[in-house]
C-alpha cells in the first residue's frame, strides 16, 4: 500500500466520509509506518508480530503505546483493534495522558469540529458515529425535590455510580480541545469496562464511588449537564458532564437547531413556586435550553420565573442555584 493511501484507509475504517481535516489529524497522530501497523489490526501481539516480522515483545510494547495514545481498544477476546469510528477515536485520543496530547493536536481537532463536524451534524444524524444522548437529572436537584422517589435506576446518578466497578475519571475531550469555557475538565466519569480501559492505558485515575459522586456534584454546581448514551445501567461505560460552548454533540445540536434529535429529555421538569420566587434571575442564566423567562404575574409587581415545559430538558441545573428554593423537579406525568 502506498504511503499516501494508509491515511485514506484509516479514514475509511473510522466510517467517516473522506476528509482533509480528519486526514490532518491522522497524519499528526501516526507516522506512515505506524499507520501500516494499525491496518494490520485486529490482532493479538503474536499475530501482529507474525504479520509484520516484528519481535513479539516489541509488538506488545507498540500495542500498549497505541492504546495509551487512544488509537486502539482491546476487545473482550483479547484482540487489539483500531478505533471503531471517528467519535471513539476523538474521545479516546483527547482523554489520553498529557504526554500524548499537545496544542497542535488540540487545534487540529478543533479545526475539524468547526470546519466540518458542525456541518455534518447539521446535515442529519443517521450516521453510525452519532449516538443519542440522555439527560440524567442532577442529584443535588433531585435531593430537594418531592418526586425524588420516582427516579428509575437509569436516572439515579448516585445509584449508577454505586453499582459500577471500577470507576475512573478522565479529562473531558471536548472542553480539552475546544477551550471556549473555563468549566472543570476532570469530570468525565468512566465505569466498568470503560473505566478499566482508561486505567489500563494510563489515561484516567481510579477513584471510589464517593469520589465520583463528589465530582458529579462539583460538575452540577459548575453548571454542567449530565448525559449518557448507555441503554441500561448494566451497560454503563461513561457519564459526561457537558457544557454549552464545547460539547461536540449537544452544544453543536443547540447551535444548529437539531438538539431534539440528539438529546433525550429526562422524565422530570423544573417547576416554580412563584410565591417563593424572588425574581433573582439566577435560574435564567443557568438554563442551557432557554426554558425560563421572567414575567409579571397578577400576584406581584416583581418579575417571576416561568418555565416553558416544552423547552425544559429536566437537567435540574436551575434548581441547584435557586436560593429561595422556589424551583423543584417534578415527574412529568402524561
Amino acid at each position: 500500500m502506498k504511503t499516501g493511501d494508509v491515511y485514506t484507509e484509516l479514514n475509511s475504517r473510522l466510517k467517516y466520509p473522506p476528509s482533509e481535516y480528519l486526514r490532518r489529524i491522522l497524519r499528526k497522530l501516526v507516522t506512515p509506518e505506524e499507520a501500516k501497523l494499525l491496518l494490520q489490526l485486529p490482532a493479538q501481539p503474536a499475530e501482529l508480530a507474525q504479520k509484520t516480522g516484528m519481535d513479539e515483545e516489541a509488538a506488545q510494547r507498540k500495542l500498549q503505546e497505541f492504546m495509551e495514545r487512544g488509537l486502539i481498544i482491546r476487545t473482550s477476546k483479547g484482540l487489539f483493534c483500531f478505533a471503531h469510528d471517528m467519535t471513539q477515536l476523538h474521545d479516546s485520543n483527547l482523554s489520553s495522558a498529557e504526554k500524548w496530547v499537545d496544542n497542535e493536536l488540540l487545534d487540529l481537532w478543533r479545526d475539524f469540529r468547526d470546519a466540518e463536524w458542525k456541518q455534518t451534524m447539521a446535515g442529519g444524524l443517521g450516521d453510525s458515529y452519532v449516538q443519542a444522548l440522555k439527560v440524567i437529572p442532577a442529584w443535588k436537584a433531585m435531593e430537594r425535590s418531592p418526586d425524588r422517589g420516582e427516579l428509575l435506576p437509569e436516572e439515579n446518578i448516585k445509584g449508577l455510580i454505586g453499582g459500577a466497578n471500577p470507576i475512573s475519571v478522565v479529562p473531558c475531550p471536548c472542553r480539552r480541545s475546544i477551550r471556549r469555557c473555563a468549566l472543570p475538565l476532570e469530570v468525565c466519569l468512566h465505569f466498568n469496562r470503560g473505566a478499566q480501559y482508561a486505567i489500563n492505558r494510563c489515561a484516567g485515575r481510579r477513584i471510589s464511588a464517593e469520589e465520583a459522586i463528589a465530582i458529579a456534584g462539583e460538575a452540577e454546581e459548575a453548571g454542567l449537564v449530565h448525559t449518557w448514551a448507555s441503554s441500561t445501567p448494566e451497560k454503563l461505560t461513561a457519564i459526561c458532564s457537558c457544557c454549552r460552548e464545547c460539547c461536540d454533540i449537544f452544544a453543536i445540536g443547540m447551535e444548529v437547531g437539531n438538539i431534539e434529535q440528539i438529546l433525550q429529555k429526562s422524565r422530570f421538569r423544573a417547576e416554580v413556586d412563584q410565591e417563593l420566587c424572588t425574581g433573582c434571575q439566577d435560574c435564567v442564566e443557568r438554563c442551557f435550553f432557554k426554558a425560563i423567562e421572567m414575567e409579571k404575574t397578577p400576584l406581584s409587581k416583581k418579575l417571576k420565573a416561568t418555565i416553558d415545559e416544552s423547552k425544559c430538558y429536566g437537567c435540574g441545573l436551575c434548581v441547584i442555584v435557586c436560593g429561595p428554593e422556589a424551583l423543584t423537579m417534578r415527574l412529568l406525568r402524561i
